[in-house]
């Protein structure tokens, strides 16, 4: 059975950002996101355990989001859905032909 995404599962509009960094007056520097594109896609909770790396805690993927492929997308770039925001900690295609992609996210507070 295919995890491809149908016309209907794709009900949700997210926003696509991408980051912005600029140099701050303290030698680091400020990111902002703009928005990239809106994208309709299937958006699926899911659970997967608290990963550790160097007694540090790493990223939990909360949600699958589902959707028609695009090119140029990173793991730096995040969705939003109104006040929710979910940034991708991994990219996956769904399908051979790599018409559709799955993204998988972390729900973050803004």
């Amino acid at each position: 059975m295919s995890d491809r995404p149908t016309i209907a599962a794709r009900r949700w509009l997210f926003t696509l950002e991408a980051p912005n960094d600029t140099p701050d007056d303290a030698g680091g520097v400020s990111r902002v996101y703009a928005s990239v594109a809106t994208i309709r896609a299937r958006l699926k909770d899911v659970a997967v355990a608290p990963s550790f790396r160097n007694d540090q805690q790493g990223q939990n993927v909360t949600h699958e989001i589902a959707f028609r492929s695009r090119e140029g997308m990173t793991a730096e770039m995040r969705f939003r859905l109104a006040a929710r925001v979910f940034q991708i900690v991994g990219l996956q295609a769904i399908d051979d032909k790599g018409l559709f992609t799955k993204a998988l996210c972390e729900e973050v507070k803004p």
